[in-house]
């Protein structure tokens, strides 16, 4: 009798939906099979699910299971996968790569290109890292992009999200000068805790002075922008002259971004920036030496998961409607 496992499947039609699927075995050429210990929900998957993201944006995944986010352990590897992944304790990120082989995360045993995952140090927690590569490659193609176009010191703009802590420990490990841009100064203590050194409190009364002495110092002229047109019309003109505004997201929501042509003049450049058209992730052997250096610094406090309330499967609904107080995110357990 064929083996079956728990797992979260979708469809426009039904939605989100329980059911047993078959269990893989064995890992096909290039792909790793996971025991899926943990499993993040990220705001993504929510985007996807309600239908805010088109179906070309996740990769497609067999059965249709869904999530892309998680951490678990190796138990096979295919032809063609590095020895170093045998038994070892991952986290991934299923919308790296995308194969008619993959099983994507809400399961109890994933299938998955060995390029969507990093290696964790031996004894991990594992609920510690069942969202973070998603958080992590964005920063590290960020600054690879950075460094290739000339730039010598970022800003960014949501610091205490997950991605702005995680950019400033990507920058903290390759040595790079960062600015934080926080809302409060009480926001401040969270990234001095990760050794930040430069923060700038938007309730400062100084704030755009300080920002524009800070970022003159630090020549830092590449802008990573998380939050849209609500900070970026408050910084635009005291970023330096030269300086490229990146586009990421826009967690300050609707509010649109106001140009006067001063800043055109000043050479202020607008582009957008998403890690899947990153030169990091478009080439697999610079996408394979960015899991490896990944590996060797995620043990840093900035890449852990704020990881909220456990959900088993058959709760995958009431996870959903899940909100962390302070950006935890709700956490599948396939095996509970």
């Amino acid at each position: 009798m064929e083996a079956t496992m728990k797992a979260i499947t979708f469809s426009a039609k039904d939605g989100i939906e329980l059911k047993h699927i078959p269990q893989p075995e064995q890992a096909s050429p290039g792909h790793i099979l996971i025991k899926m210990e943990a499993c993040g929900i990220n705001p993504g998957d929510k985007a996807f699910i309600n239908g805010t993201f088109t179906g070309a944006t996740v990769p497609v995944s067999k059965y249709n299971v869904g999530g892309v986010s998680g951490a678990g352990t190796v138990v096979a590897i295919g032809e063609g996968v590095p020895q170093e992944y045998v038994g070892q304790q991952v986290t991934v990120y299923r919308s790296l790569r995308s194969t008619d082989e993959m099983i994507g995360t809400w399961c109890q045993y994933a299938h998955l290109p060995y390029l969507q995952c990093a290696i964790l140090p031996a004894g991990t927690d594992l609920r510690e890292y069942a969202g973070s590569l998603v958080n992590i490659i964005t920063p590290y193609a960020f600054l690879k992009q950075a460094i290739a176009d000339g730039h010598k010191g970022i800003i960014a703009t949501a610091g205490t999200s997950a991605t702005g802590i995680a950019m400033l420990g990507i920058c903290q490990a390759y040595h790079f000068p960062i600015i934080s841009i926080v809302r409060t100064a009480a926001d401040k203590k969270e990234l001095e805790a990760l050794g930040a050194t430069h923060i700038v409190a938007q309730d400062d009364t100084d704030f755009k002075t300080q920002l524009k002495d800070m970022a003159q110092q630090l020549s830092a002229t590449a802008v990573f922008d998380g939050v849209g047109g609500e900070v970026l019309n408050k910084i635009i003109d005291v970023v330096p002259i030269g300086s490229t505004i990146y586009a990421y997201g826009f967690l300050g929501g609707p509010t649109p971004l106001i140009i006067h042509t001063s800043a055109l003049m000043r050479g202020i450049a607008l582009r957008g920036f998403g890690n899947f058209k990153s030169p990091t992730v478009q080439d697999s052997s610079k996408l394979a030496q960015a899991l490896k250096d990944i590996s060797a610094i995620i043990h840093m406090p900035h890449f852990k998961t704020k990881a909220g309330k456990q959900f088993k499967l058959e709760e995958v609904n009431e996870a959903l409607k899940y909100t962390g107080e302070n950006g935890e995110k709700a956490v599948l357990y396939p095996f509970l």
